[in-house]
């Protein structure tokens, strides 16, 4: 009944989220997809590396009032990963994966959601694992905590561990470039009209 209820919780703070970001405008959007590397750290029973690629879509909507001093933002995608646990230098465990991810920067707050369906390894076992995280955004980087539900009980699961904060970075310059100078032609124009 506690798995069933943080993935129903999960799935509608994902749903809430979005839905906040996706309110209608009559501003312009700057939108880009591409494919993109990513890297993570985390701290979970040891630690651990992540490498992959992030399907990213990235949007802004402008113009917007720069009263906090940047532009509403959003970073969403699929990707596929791959991950290292650094618990055990006598067993390698890794945790090749398939994830979403959703980071949302709006007027007043930020908010950052993801889900992965990992299947960690170490070669003579397995077990796969659903994760859900949450936390922040701060433009390329989320900083997160993550809760792991495993679905074998196992020698995995107690090497790996439940919970996990996490680090993520992605790495989109183009979208970045873009939203700077969008940003920059915003505050030029608020300046020259003061």
């Amino acid at each position: 009944m506690k798995k069933v209820c943080v993935i129903f919780l999960t799935v509608v703070l994902l749903w809430g989220c979005s839905e906040l970001y996706g309110q209608e405008s009559t501003d312009s959007v700057y939108s880009s997809t591409r494919i993109v590397p990513r890297f993570g750290l985390n701290i979970q029973k040891g630690y651990g590396v992540e490498l992959g690629l992030f399907l990213n879509k990235f949007y802004t909507r402008f113009p917007r009032p720069i009263e906090m001093g940047f532009l509403p933002y959003a970073s969403s995608g699929f990707y596929i990963a791959s991950e290292l646990c650094l618990s055990n230098f006598d067993k390698i465990i890794i945790g090749p994966k398939l994830g979403w991810e959703l980071g949302v920067i709006g007027e007043t707050y930020g908010s950052f959601f993801g889900i992965d369906f990992i299947n960690y390894t170490n070669f003579e076992d397995h077990n796969p694992a659903l994760m859900l995280k949450m936390g922040l955004p701060l433009f390329s980087l989320n900083i997160g905590y993550g809760y792991t539900i495993f679905f074998e009980n196992n020698a995995l699961k107690k090497q790996v561990g439940k919970h996990r904060l996490t680090a993520t970075y992605t790495l989109n310059r183009k979208a970045w470039k873009e939203y700077e100078r969008i940003y920059k032609n915003l505050t030029e124009r608020r300046s020259s009209s003061k």
